[in-house]
């Protein structure tokens, strides 16, 4: 057996995630943080693995929504895109100096 990691928790940086343009739509005020898939059942994935994507609002599903039911796009695709955000929103991170990605020392 082996020893479970701690996934990372950072409020702060899941608000910061949150302030950012949907990374699908574009649209910007109504982002919310979303976790990538895959902490299994019950868990969520680790803080950095965060995207921003847009809420539900009246007359409008959100992609965050969407994307959580895979609407018009297989499981395989969203993984891929998960993957690719994911890496979108951790690049802009370093780019603007977040704490969570500083280089060690």
């Amino acid at each position: 057996m082996f020893p479970k990691s701690r996934p990372i928790r950072s409020e702060s940086y899941r608000r910061w995630v949150a302030s950012l343009p949907c990374i699908n739509c574009g649209i910007q005020g109504y982002s919310q943080s979303a976790h990538a898939n895959g902490g299994g059942m019950g868990t969520k994935e680790c803080d950095l693995r965060t995207f921003p994507l847009c809420c539900t609002r009246p007359g409008v599903l959100g992609c965050h929504r969407q994307f959580d039911l895979c609407i018009d796009m297989t499981r395989a695709q969203r993984r891929e895109l998960t993957e690719d955000y994911v890496k979108r929103t951790q690049d802009l991170a370093r780019k603007v100096g977040r704490p969570e990605f500083r280089e060690a020392a």
